[in-house]
């Protein structure tokens, strides 16, 4: 170390501390993102798999047709028949507990015997196991779903039982279900004896089964409990329907995986611009030392000589960063995965971070700055002696005429066009995905605005069996009701041709439903906006109109095309005329009410009412859908469903809640990582001019006009990456709308461009070019002409 160039390298860096500390800052920065990111990517992809694997899931569902259910003769033939691994009986009960004054829907899950759990295992937490006759379990996610926890009571009514207070007697964690809170549902398990109390069929009709030896792939999953379905109907136990999940993947995996993917490319694009502002400061630096440098030539260096040596210097700077990041990151990767794995109802077991994270945290923090620095360095070093020796500070470029129509500080800006292009990219990318992340958020809330747009109604009523048109008509004539549609709804599946219904949901019934819907096709309840083709019209008979979720599990079809339903086992055959968009619903497809009621025999009755009240705030739509629940109760009405749009809206909302936060958090980053840039670049191209200032000032220039002409240079560059930012963004928000559109919502977010970003942004830019800017222009003019050409 004692060599003359490495004690000239000290000496640089002892002397710009300053800016090695800001450069430093900003690597370090943006490797505390790629290491949270990345790390918390490896804990939870690998924990969230053990989690779900953990609780053995189910290949497939069988749902059985027999009344009577499954029976322990049958279970064992199943369970010896040679493609099945193991089996295991349950039911899955609809209820509704009520919380304070509203009913809230919730799933009993009835387990055989909770000592022998085969499939779908949860674990208990706290209190009894098995739960005590006439007690139920609660799942820990779904306390404040149902109002109460271990030792509290719930009002539950089963669908075809009376209201019963059932103890809770304890919490269990099922890894495997979807959160209740952003489900809106409750999740209980109950013995089959405490069923049998609350008024429901002890029977079991649900044959979960693990088949042997087959790959985690729908397509074979679908073929091999197809086949032991007809095994079992050509037996005499028929199968009503087949349920398949995604195999191997958490309900919520998918859209995980694809938030921290997102997140980890915002992260890498933050380590570039890093890298760019640590090449920006270095180009400035050097273009200082382009003297030291001839000098240091003539004195026998050679061009690899020096090329190796402010390489280092940028190694160091990168190595310093990583010691830095590195404990930070870890942090940040567990308190971020802790987050995570709460929201997604599921625990880690280890919080261990790989090897190849820190390793390619390392190599990023080194190798990055290094490949964006290396064009300013190896433009330096190979600078020619009588080049080096030349040069006066006032331009190492080539002069250029710029048009005299450009503003007179952005000619002055141009003069470097290498460092301007590099300031400008820094900024306008850094500002670009500002207003990205900004604008992906308002987007998100205002796709969740079409749940309003696109619906008139503030509550929908499913009711366990149809009811003669006759109710609709008597509680429309309540004060509270401003308008109420009566609709036909059912249970459905794309129907293939001889086979049994199969539909891709997994035990909570929710993910991956379809439905059939018959509203009156001049509905005004709903306006749903047109994909293709058109609405339904009076007199449709066999015409039907998906809504894109529907598509999605079909995407082959198209306007024209025929499609088979399977309404609860009812085949039945109609000609696509519409696809629409229906943000916050499963997949439904829409018939006529007539068409609806002529194929299901239920002709003068319906089953699902949408009301609009005639509330006038949200406090009097709650009352009106109590006064209305109470009024179906009075008349003896059985209901199985009552969602307030509100409801709906708050599931929709608190599904992707983790990437709304993310992406604030991401946006203030390169909001930072952006400002450092800029006061760096501005800073430095003053202190750099200081040679040329002076010549200024000798030619009769004030102080004060000097200031102004360089501060006035600053802000207009600022200014132009701001509008470079601005186009830069729309198309990147574009493009992370799709993705996260189709993660969310099967559909793109609307682009929006949010103005409070767009003038947060010039704010900033223009503030610190302004501040970066004004205190070494005024330093630099206040000098005397003599210090100023002293200046190498």
């Amino acid at each position: 170390m004692r060599s003359p160039r490495w004690l000239k390298l000290l000496r640089d860096m002892k002397a710009g501390w300053g800016r090695s500390l800001l450069m430093v800052a900003a690597v370090s920065v943006s490797l505390v993102a790629v290491g949270a990111v990345l790390g918390a990517y490896s804990i939870l992809s690998r924990e969230i798999s053990a989690s779900y694997l953990g609780t053995r899931p189910a290949s497939a569902t069988l749902e059985m047709a027999a009344p009577q259910g499954i029976d322990a003769a049958l279970l064992a033939e199943v369970r010896a028949h040679p493609l099945v691994a193991e089996a295991e009986a349950r039911e899955v009960i609809v209820a509704r507990a009520k919380v304070g004054e509203d009913w809230r829907r919730t799933l009993l899950f009835v387990v055989d015997d909770f000592s022998d759990l085969r499939l779908n295992r949860f674990d208990p937490e706290t209190g009894a196991w098995p739960p005590p006759l006439g007690t139920m379990l609660i799942e820990r996610s779904s306390v404040e779903m149902v109002g109460a926890e271990t030792g509290g009571r719930v009002r539950l009514k089963s669908p075809h039982g009376e209201v019963q207070e059932v103890p809770v007697s304890g919490l269990v964690h099922d890894s495997g279900l979807a959160p209740a809170w952003q489900e809106r549902s409750g999740y209980g398990y109950v013995t089959r004896a405490t069923v049998q109390q609350l008024g429901e069929s002890p029977a079991l009709h649900e044959l979960r089964v693990e088949l042997r030896d087959t790959p985690p792939e729908s397509r074979l999953i679908e073929e091999r409990a197809a086949t032991l379905a007809r095994w079992l109907t050509e037996r005499g136990h028929p199968v009503h329907e087949i349920r398949v999940p995604p195999p191997a993947q958490h309900p919520h995996q998918r859209q995980m995986t694809t938030i921290l993917a997102m997140l980890f490319g915002f992260s890498v694009m933050a380590l570039v611009l890093s890298a760019v502002l640590v090449a920006t400061s270095l180009a400035a630096m050097l273009a200082r030392q382009v003297r030291e440098i001839g000098v240091m030539k003539v004195l026998g260096a050679r061009s690899g000589q020096l090329a190796g040596l402010y390489a280092a210097f940028v190694g160091a700077l990168g190595a310093v960063s990583v010691l830095l990041a590195v404990p930070l990151s870890v942090v940040g990767a567990r308190v971020f995965s802790g987050v995570i794995a709460r929201m997604l109802n599921f625990d880690l077991a280890s919080t261990a971070i790989p090897g190849w994270v820190f390793a390619v945290q390392a190599l990023s923090g080194i190798l990055v700055p290094l490949a964006v620095a290396s064009v300013p360095i190896g433009r330096a070093s190979r600078t020619t002696i009588r080049q080096a020796l030349d040069d006066h500070g006032v331009s190492g470029d080539r002069p250029r005429e710029w048009p005299s129509a450009l503003p007179m500080p952005l000619r002055s800006a141009l003069r470097r066009p290498a460092r301007l292009a590099l300031t400008l990219g820094l900024l306008s990318v850094g500002g670009a995905m500002f207003m990205t992340a900004i604008n992906v958020k308002r987007g998100w809330e205002a796709n969740v605005a079409k749940l309003y747009e696109t619906r008139s109604y503030d509550v929908e009523i499913q009711l366990q069996a149809p009811q003669p048109l006759a109710l609709a008509e008597r509680l429309r004539q309540l004060e509270l009701v401003r308008t109420i549609e009566p609709w036909g709804v059912s249970p459905a599946a794309f129907a293939r041709p001889g086979q049994i219904d199969v539909v891709r949901t997994y035990p909570d019934r929710g993910h991956g439903s379809l439905w059939v819907m018959g509203p009156p096709p001049e509905t005004r309840l709903v306006a749903l906006p047109l994909k293709a083709g058109r609405w339904l019209s009076p007199g449709d008979h066999d015409a039907v109109v998906l809504n894109h979720a529907a598509l999605a599990q079909s995407p082959q079809l198209k306007v024209g095309d025929p499609v088979s339903l399977s309404l609860e086992g009812l085949p039945t055959t109609w000609k696509i005329v519409g696809i629409v968009e229906e943000i916050g619903s499963p997949g439904i497809a829409y018939v006529t009410d007539e068409a609806f009621a002529r194929v299901t025999g239920t002709s003068g009755k319906a089953r699902m009412l949408r009301i609009a009240t005639a509330a006038e705030s949200p406090e009097e739509r709650t009352a009106s859908i109590r006064a209305l629940e109470d009024r179906l109760a009075l008349e003896h009405v059985a209901v199985e469903s009552a969602i307030p749009l509100a409801e709906l809206r708050t599931a929709v909302g608190d599904h992707i809640l983790i990437l709304v936060r993310a992406l604030v958090a991401m946006a203030l980053i390169l909001a930072i990582v952006g400002t450092l840039g800029l006061g760096s670049t501005m800073s430095v191209n003053v202190v750099e001019r200081t040679r040329e200032i002076a010549v200024m000032k000798t030619l009769g220039a004030t102080p004060g006009r000097v200031t102004r002409m360089l501060v006035a240079e600053g802000t207009m560059v600022g200014a132009v990456s701001w509008l470079l930012a601005l186009a830069l963004a729309v198309p990147l928000s574009r493009f992370v709308d799709t993705l996260i559109g189709n993660l969310g919502f099967l559909a793109p977010l609307p682009l929006v461009l949010s103005r409070g970003a767009i003038g947060a942004w010039l704010g900033l830019v223009v503030v610190v070019s302004f501040g970066a800017t004004l205190l070494p222009a005024w330093k630099a003019a206040g000098r005397v002409v003599r210090e100023g050409l002293a200046q190498p």
